[in-house]
Order: C-alpha cells, then structure tokens, then sequence
C-alpha cells in the first residue's frame, strides 16, 4: 500500500489554501492509499480535523514542542540550546512516506520541510496558493529555495502569475512546475438566479478581514467619495479575519453608512442576493471567491494583480483595475457602474469563461496528477 503525508506549513489559519489538500485526503484514502495529515496547532482547530480522524486518517501537530525541550530551552544559553525546525516532521520518516505533499500558504513557506525530506530522501511535491510582490525572500531563502525547488517531483502554483512571480524572486526557472486549480465551494451547475434590483445595487466583497492581502482600506477610501455616497450602491462584507476590529473602526472613521459586515456566509447564499463581486486585494494566487462568483454567473471588480486577469477578460467577463490603489480601483467601478444593466449578461459570459479554465472536479484532477508522478 503506498503512503502519502499532506502537510499544511500555513502558521496563521486555516483557509481557502487548505481546501486542496484536505479534500484530497479523503480521495486518496478512498482509493486505497495510507494516508496521515500534518499540520500547524492553529488558535482555532477547524471541524476538518474531526472529520480527518473519523475517516481514519491520522493528524499530527507539526508546530508542538517536546515539554522537556522548551524547560531546557528556558535556562540554557543559546549556544546549546535545542532546535526545534525538524522536531514536527520526524513523524514522516517513521510514517515512511512515498510521497509528502507540502502545502503552503504563499509560495516559501514549506522551505524547512522541502530540506527535511531532501535531507531524509522522501519524495515531495509542493503546492503554493499565493505570491506577494512585497514579500521578497532574502538572500538566504533565495538560495535555499534555488537549491530546494529542483528537487521536487512538482511544484504546483494556482496561477501562471504566481509562477512568474517566484521564478523573479529566485532569479531561475522553475522548470518542474504546474498549474492547478483549488476546489470550489458551489455547485459547477448551479441554478442561482440574478437578484432582482429594488432600490439598490448590492455589490459583495468576499475576503478574509486582513487589510495587507485584501485592501479592504482602498475600497473604503473610494466609498468615501462623494459620487459613490450619493449612487444607489450598498457594499456586504463577507467573511472574518485578524482585522476585524479594524475593518469595523475603518467604516467608522469613514463612516460608510451603506457598509454592511455580513460575517462568514455560505457562497452560495452570498450570491442569492449580491448583483456582482469587490475585490480590491493587493496580491493573490487565484481567489476562490471569484471563481465562485463566475460560476454564479456574477461579474466581477478586481484588480490586476497574480490569477485575477487570469480569468477575467477586462470590460467583457468582469473589470479589472490596473492596480490596487484607490484612483484605479475607483475607475474600474466606474466603468462597472456605468454598464450595471448589463450585470446580468456579463456574468453569463463570465460563467462561460471560466467553465473553459476551471475543471468540475479540480481534486479529481489532482488525485490524476498525483498518479502520474508514478511514486
């Protein structure tokens, strides 16, 4: 029976970068793999975990520390002191895996646990959901990373941009790389009609509350405007984040009166009653929540940053802003807002496009690909 180990290295939540992973896990125990999961001991341990054990897959917790170490630690100078980086992956040489699937976050984060298995002569892949213009790797991680890459089976990236991005950031080809596509949270076919317009116009931001991804800051300061106050235009907030309290604070300050904070909604509810899609993010990988909106048949408003002009054909299946800033970003909803009656129809053509891009069952093709590596 083959082994295969999925590890998150994603420290700060469990989100959309995870969805990959774990619904794979289960395919691949279906399929008659041995299967065990790593990953971090997050603030707020999702349902998802439960679920991995009631099928019989083993989790593990790759961020704990041995209690002896850290006693240790606290009274020994630095000089002797234990390290920690291998201590939470030593269960996939006992594991014996055939294959570790490293997820991350971003696209640099599995680099310890790409050296350990190089290091111990475990085959790997690496997957990496997003890229970040304004988070270069240093002159050690470059090098480490150079060194580390080459010797995955595959490194997957959700987006041809996001590929691009870490070959500049390296400075070298990443010549065993592959495009993927995370899975989606409606129905491929669904039957969710447009809205019908009353008074206003509803237009759905669905990103996790963090300003420094999502730019939450630079749509406010659009809406701020006066022309944007005076139009029949209300804007819902889904989802929830670090920045919370800050998000609320914002549309305080701005005071922003046809801002609504919705919380974390089904996708599929959003859509049953929002006229088009926000994103005004200042990096991405390729956002599940416009994936979603297109599959909806709901236009979107993004801005032109990693997989986002990817899948939108500016001014014909949604409007992309030439950057995240508020002057590009207020154009690009002016463009929008002058053909609003046209929403409708141009999410249809947005639910075309992206059926031509995105496959109907993304982990089936990954569980494919998996296959072919011949592990």
């Amino acid at each position: 029976m083959k082994k295969i180990a999925f590890v998150s290295t994603n420290k700060s939540a469990w989100g959309g970068s995870e969805y990959l992973w774990y619904n794979a896990s289960f395919r691949f125990k279906e399929s008659g793999y041995e299967v065990i999961a790593s990953v971090p001991r997050w603030k707020e341990l999702p349902s998802s975990i439960e679920e991995m054990k009631s099928k019989g897959i083993k989790v593990y917790f790759n961020t704990d520390i041995p209690a002896h170490k850290k006693f240790f630690n606290r009274f020994a100078p630095k000089s002797v002191q234990f390290k920690y980086k291998d201590d939470g992956f030593r269960i996939l040489k006992d594991f014996r895996s055939d294959l570790v699937v490293i997820n991350q976050g971003g696209n640099t984060g599995g680099i310890d646990l790409m050296e350990y298995c190089i290091n111990n002569n475990l085959k790997f892949v690496t997957i990496s959901n997003a890229a970040n213009e304004a988070k270069w790797p240093t002159d050690d991680l470059n090098s480490r990373l150079s060194a580390a890459l080459p010797k995955a089976l595959r490194n997957y990236y959700v987006s041809t941009a996001n590929l691009r991005l870490t070959e500049i950031q390296i400075g070298q080809a990443i010549t065993n790389a592959k495009i993927i596509m995370n899975p989606f949270n409606v129905s491929y076919e669904n039957d969710i009609g447009y809205p019908g317009v009353n008074e206003n116009y509803l237009l759905a931001c669905v990103a996790r509350l963090e300003f420094y991804a999502k730019g939450h800051d630079i749509l406010f300061q659009v809406l701020n405007e006066d022309k944007w106050r005076k139009r029949n235009l209300i804007v819902n907030l889904y989802g929830k984040g670090e920045h919370i309290n800050s998000v609320r604070k914002l549309i305080k300050y701005f005071n922003l009166n046809k801002v609504n904070m919705e919380g974390h909604v089904n996708p599929s509810e959003i859509w049953k009653k929002n006229h088009a899609l926000i994103l005004t993010s200042r990096y991405e990988g390729l956002p599940l929540a416009l994936v979603e909106a297109m599959l909806c048949r709901r236009t979107g408003i993004v801005t032109n940053v990693s997989g986002n002009p990817e899948v939108v054909i500016d001014n014909e299946t949604g409007f992309i802003a030439g950057a995240a800033v508020p002057e590009f970003v207020d154009e690009a909803m002016e463009r929008a807002w002058n053909r609003r009656d046209e929403w409708e129809d141009i999410g249809i053509k947005a639910n075309k496009f992206i059926k031509s891009i995105i496959p109907e069952d993304p982990v089936d093709s990954f569980l494919k690909e998996i296959n072919s590596l011949n592990i």
